[in-house]
């Protein structure tokens, strides 16, 4: 059995958590510059923002999870890396978008892989419903972007089902985004190593 690593929890001091906050987060003091807003819903262990923070210099990213354990994988990839351009939250995804983002201020949402909820019994605990879409929706700049992805084909199928005839959005192809492996995640590296296929869809705000 590999050994594994313990978990640094001194860390988590640089992790926002959400619920110390009352009023929206006034993210160009944080980062002390107006680059575009990137999110991560559900960042799992880091790997996707920390490699597109270090690629892309000219935008800011904020990782959000529930999971405290993770944010600390999160935060090591980002000490060894050196990225200056990113921040976590810890706190649920929902709660953290709609109190800690003004409307109109982020530039793209990406949603990886998250928690199908496979047992139709717990389908109602799935993030990606009318809510959270009304929620994005307002939380996205003009023109701005959202990226789903999962190896969960009844998630895709029911996702999708809401957008497609939401008229707020328009459907685009993957094209504009080759810079960022959306796929390069803790468990899109899993899923991929088991050779799962995988679901997507790429929209954006009218």
């Amino acid at each position: 059995m590999g050994h594994i690593k313990g978990y640094d929890y001194e860390l988590l001091e640089e992790v926002l958590r959400v619920e110390d906050y009352s009023t929206y987060v006034k993210w160009q003091d944080i980062f002390k510059n107006e680059n575009k807003l990137i999110v991560e819903v559900g960042c799992g262990n880091g790997h996707f923002l920390n490699s597109s923070a270090s690629e892309d210099k000219t935008s800011n990213f904020i990782g959000i999870d529930i999971k405290y354990k993770r944010l600390v994988r999160c935060r090591e990839k980002q000490v060894k890396q050196n990225n200056k351009n990113v921040i976590w939250v810890w706190g649920e995804a929902f709660i953290t978008l709609n109190n800690l983002f003004k409307d109109s201020s982020v530039y793209m949402i990406f949603m990886p892989f998250p928690d199908p909820w496979p047992k139709r019994r717990h389908h109602k605990h799935r993030l990606f419903k009318k809510e959270f879409i009304d929620l994005f929706y307002k939380k996205l700049v003009n023109s701005g972007f959202f990226i789903f992805i999962t190896d969960f084909y009844d998630y895709y199928e029911e996702s999708f089902s809401l957008i497609k005839s939401d008229k707020r959005f328009e459907l685009i192809t993957p094209d504009e985004f080759q810079q960022y492996d959306i796929t390069a995640s803790y468990f899109g590296e899993k899923w991929r190593n088991d050779n799962r296929t995988f679901y997507s869809f790429f929209i954006r705000k009218k």
